[in-house]
């Protein structure tokens, strides 16, 4: 992932100061709005505090976000 090309959008998943990985839902009046993976409450953080996800990270995003099958017994 280039780090000289990412830009905190919507939609994109981002890390804040803290560690918390969460999808950025709306920008407003200088904040950041994120949802962690998988659903739950928002938070807000500065813009400039936000940066790309590792793969490492983007890897349990994805543990959060896909569906498990439905199993038939």
């Amino acid at each position: 992932m280039s780090e000289e090309q990412w830009q905190p959008a919507k939609s994109r998943y981002a890390v804040d100061g803290d560690g918390r990985i969460g999808r950025i839902v709306d920008r407003d009046e200088g904040s950041v709005y994120l949802r962690p993976p998988g659903g739950g409450r928002e938070w807000t953080v500065a813009p400039e505090t936000l940066r790309q996800p590792t793969s490492d990270e983007m890897t349990q995003v994805r543990v959060f976000t896909t569906p498990v099958p439905k199993v038939e017994s």
